[in-house]
């Protein structure tokens, strides 16, 4: 009997030999390994995706704002063309305003008028054109004189 119990052991040492064998290589075969790299390939594309429809998601927002901003701009232009359109069909302003014309008109008018009268009253010539000498060019006989 002996050796039918050794016997026994041997074959329950064997049975679970095999399935912890079986177990452990599982984990450490190259199966489990590439198993794990898909996973984590699928994890890191996953991630991309989302970054990728983030990225999308922010451009079609910036998209719309261009696309406000545009609309403002034309509008305002619009808008700026009309006004000016408006203001070629109306007369231009004066720069001055009607008194302040009058005023300068009369201004001039009478400084022409004392222009006019301070060259009437100019009858003699002025000291420089003299018959008399006088000043630095005179001699010092007739100074003396």
């Amino acid at each position: 009997m002996s050796a039918l119990i050794g016997i026994l052991l041997v074959l329950a040492g064997a049975i679970v030999g095999f399935f912890i064998a079986r177990y452990w290589l599982k984990e450490h075969s190259d199966e489990a390994r590439l198993n794990q790299e898909v996973q984590q390939s699928r994890e890191q594309l996953a991630h991309y995706q989302q970054e990728v429809a983030e990225h999308f998601a922010t451009a079609s927002a910036l998209v719309e704002q261009l696309e406000e901003t545009q609309e403002k701009l034309k509008a305002y232009l619009q808008h700026s063309s009309e006004l000016l359109q408006q203001e070629q069909a109306q007369p231009s302003l004066p720069f001055f305003a009607e008194d302040t014309m009058r005023q300068l008109r009369m201004a001039s008018q009478l400084q022409k008028d004392s222009n006019v009268k301070e060259k009437e009253t100019a009858q003699e010539p002025p000291r420089d054109y003299s018959d008399k000498k006088s000043g630095l060019f005179s001699s010092s006989n007739e100074k003396t004189s």
